[in-house]
């Protein structure tokens, strides 16, 4: 009975034992596993110093001439070694373009240049007012002028008059322009942008309308009265709704409206006289000034083209306007002051475009 017991005994021990080995089995393993993850990156980190040591020291030191210079000695960057042929290479690099100081481009930084700036913004100003009493005019003739009044009365004086009018509507485009950037602080290049190419616009109007006068004003084997206006009388379109009976009292109101359209005639001509007379003084002023922006500008010979043609248009337009004024100032045209102004004009708009086109190349470029 003992011995069975015994027995029974050493049975349940072995099975407690192997319950105790099948429950540590698993866990060994996996401690052997955390150690080797903790091996590994111990070993990682080791090699990952060395390497970080060997690249980056915390003190490099080069060879020179002058023996070596440790970074931790070199302040400046110009102490660093072969600085030296560095800048001399940077200085002997040629810029296709000059840089340009920003301050430059305020106008209260030039003290000396501000007076003439100003005067310029002032004569932008008194053209583009010019140009709208101008403007007004030329409407007026393609509307009720006799002799130029458009369709009918006259397709050369139409068109003369119609040419005239959006001619006159582009300077004053591109003079409001230009005055927005002489006016202001600084340099305005959408302004000068605009301003160029509305000038070449305009320059293309002065070639139309000179085109369309000058057949009429320079023909001098005849009267350019005769030539611009019809040769029967034009009635009234009421006239014929008017009884036979009423025959003086017709004539008698043909003769007031006439007297009274000859007033409104003079009134505008008186207009254009004092157009003329503005315009030509200012142009006066504004050929000096450009005379004294080429002078230092011819040093860049496209600036230099544009300023020259610039002075040749404006002597031209001084003509043209006195000329202008001879004829619009006094009762009745004067054929050969006509003729003389639009052969001016003509110069004038042929090298003031060039200029225009030229200078749109840098004003309208992205700076």
């Amino acid at each position: 009975m003992a011995a069975r017991e015994g027995h029974f005994q050493y049975e349940g021990a072995e099975d407690a034992i192997e319950e105790v080995l099948l429950e540590e089995a698993p866990s060994r393993p996996e401690k052997k596993f955390r150690w080797k993850i903790a091996g590994v990156a111990v070993v990682t980190l080791a090699v990952v110093g060395f390497a970080a040591k060997t690249v980056f020291p915390s003190s490099l030191s080069f060879m020179t001439s002058e023996g070596a210079i440790n970074l931790d000695e070199a302040h400046t960057w110009e102490e660093l070694p072969g600085m030296d042929k560095v800048i001399r290479k940077a200085q002997s690099l040629k810029q296709d373009k000059p840089l340009r100081n920003l301050q430059d481009l305020f106008y209260d930084s030039q003290p000396e240049e501000l007076p003439w700036i100003r005067t310029e913004c002032v004569i932008d100003t008194v053209q583009a007012a010019a140009y709208l009493g101008q403007a007004v005019v030329f409407l007026y003739k393609a509307i009720d002028y006799d002799g130029l009044e458009c369709p009918n009365n006259s397709p050369v004086g139409c068109a003369a008059s119609v040419a005239g009018f959006i001619t006159s509507i582009s300077w004053i485009a591109s003079y409001l322009s230009f005055a927005a950037n002489a006016c202001g602080q600084a340099v305005n290049n959408g302004a000068l942008c605009a301003g160029d190419f509305t000038a070449l616009m305009a320059n293309f109007g002065e070639i139309a309308t000179v085109g369309a006068a000058a057949r009429a004003d320079c023909d001098f084997g005849k009267n350019a009265l005769q030539i611009l206006t019809r040769t029967e009388t034009i009635s009234p379109p009421w006239k014929e709704f008017v009884p036979a009976g009423a025959s003086p009292a017709v004539d008698k109101a043909l003769k007031i409206k006439g007297h009274k359209d000859q007033q409104r005639n003079r009134d505008y001509d008186i207009v254009q006289c004092a157009v003329d007379v503005t315009n030509s003084a200012s142009y006066i002023v504004r050929v000096i000034l450009q005379i004294r922006a080429a002078g230092s500008a011819c040093a860049d010979p496209k600036s230099c083209a544009v300023g020259i043609m610039n002075i040749i248009s404006s002597f031209a337009w001084i003509s043209q306007f006195t000329a202008l004024a001879v004829s619009d100032c006094q009762v009745g045209a004067d054929q050969k002051a006509l003729c003389t102004a639009d052969i001016s004009d003509m110069v004038a708009a042929l090298t003031n475009g060039p200029a225009a086109g030229i200078a749109s190349t840098s004003d309208c470029a992205d700076l």
